[in-house]
């Protein structure tokens, strides 16, 4: 294809060597292999040596294409890198239709470029495959080869994506940069606010290896068991646990939704949930539900970490006394030991446990005097408990249903859902 006279308007362009691929080839050029296949117009994977590509689409402004027979909209659309909405657009065409010899002023190709304060990141999310997804496509679509969807996902065969199957694959991207650390990524204290002794960790999520997510007493993302604070900590390694939220006392299911490694664990009725990013940005959200009070798939969709607690005893810095009326257990506004997670920004998470046996108010009062600006209850009474560095500093009295840890040096996959 010849993009108006003799100028330099060709994209720049590789010769495939031997053993070159187009995952290769696409991967040293920062292009998915869509991508490459659609600049050089192939519908299948298979290159040979000596073969030139291109690797970067049209840029200049706006240079002229004499349609010749056999083009279509796509097929010029797809060699200059740019979508038919555009081609369209720039030639105030309605239609589909061309004739041979009419000349077409072809648009730049344009990516959207990153804000300065932006980067990507590769995270994990879980897609359901689509009725016209084949293992070809979806390789092409997530930057891998047939074998690497095949590893990641634990199938013998790449031929088990069908249709309506879940799998994991990896996603780029943008998100903002995080501002530097202000101080360590976790840092434990013992205070006396309003002469209540309480045990507090101080969380920096300006660190880019820094993981909140919930702990659970068995390796299977599953719930019907329990574990006490210290034991949850000595297994998981966690630099600090924190005892997690409500669950039923004897099948060990959390009353609220929780969601980890992108995925929902469980989900109930409780209205609000601590929630952080993949790029560890905290912010505490309502849920929103379907019908029967199942989330919807979309919901906490963005998010890594989702632990839904309550009731809110502190909200703007001012503790508050009215609740949802989810709660409604009496033995939850008396007097109980406590656990809470707190805000002072959306970087900076605060989780407190104490046995003295304070109110909903008195603990708010508490974290106000902490300097927490929002926080929301734990589970509390027998289950209040938190642990450092793999030692329980206050035990919970009880098996609980899972913890809240916070790993340093965390080198892992990040999820999204």
């Amino acid at each position: 294809m010849s993009l108006g006279s003799g100028l330099a308007l060709t994209p720049p362009t590789v010769t495939v060597k031997s053993g070159d691929t187009l995952y290769k080839i696409a991967t040293r050029a920062g292009l998915g292999v869509a991508q490459l296949q659609q600049l050089n117009g192939l519908t299948g994977t298979t290159i040979r040596a000596g073969q030139v590509l291109r690797v970067r689409a049209v840029t200049s402004s706006a240079p002229n294409y004499t349609v010749r027979a056999g083009d279509t909209l796509r097929r010029i659309a797809a060699r200059a890198g740019v979508s038919v909405a555009a081609l369209k657009a720039a030639n105030g065409l309605r239609g589909d239709a061309l004739q041979r010899g009419q000349r077409l002023s072809v648009p730049p190709a344009a990516r959207p470029a990153l804000r300065p304060t932006t980067e990507v990141r590769t995270v994990y999310s879980y897609v359901w495959v689509g009725v016209k997804d084949t293992p070809q496509v979806l390789a092409a679509r997530y930057r891998l080869s047939l074998d690497g969807l095949r590893r990641l996902n634990g199938l013998s065969t790449y031929r088990a994506v069908v249709p309506g199957k879940k799998l994991l694959v990896p996603m780029r991207v943008p998100v903002p940069i995080p501002p530097r650390p202000q101080r360590q990524p976790v840092t434990f204290k013992r205070l006396k606010p309003l002469n209540v002794p309480v045990q507090i960790a101080n969380v920096d999520l300006r660190w880019r290896d820094v993981l909140v997510a919930p702990v659970l007493p068995s390796r299977r993302l599953t719930f019907s068991t329990g574990a006490r604070v210290g034991d949850l900590a000595r297994r998981s390694g966690a630099r600090v646990l924190v005892n997690g939220s409500y669950f039923h006392p004897q099948s060990y299911a959390p009353a609220g939704d929780i969601v980890t490694q992108g995925r929902l664990l469980t989900w109930g009725r409780i209205p609000q949930a601590l929630t952080i990013t993949p790029d560890n940005r905290a912010a505490f959200r309502v849920s929103a539900v379907a019908a029967l009070g199942r989330p919807l798939d979309t919901s906490w969709a963005g998010l890594e970490t989702v632990v839904a607690t309550g009731p809110r005893i502190l909200s703007g810095g001012q503790v508050v006394t009215r609740y949802s009326t989810v709660f409604r257990d009496p033995a939850l506004f008396g007097r109980a030991a406590r656990s809470a997670v707190g805000l002072i920004g959306n970087r900076d998470l605060v989780f407190v446990s104490t046995h003295a046996r304070l109110t909903t108010t008195e603990m708010g009062k508490v974290m106000t005097r902490l300097g927490v600006r929002d926080a929301l209850l734990l589970d509390g009474g027998s289950s209040a408990g938190i642990a450092w560095n793999g030692r329980a500093v206050l035990d919970s009295v009880r098996k609980v249903s899972y913890g809240i840890g916070v790993f340093t040096e965390y080198a892992g996959r990040r999820y999204v859902k």
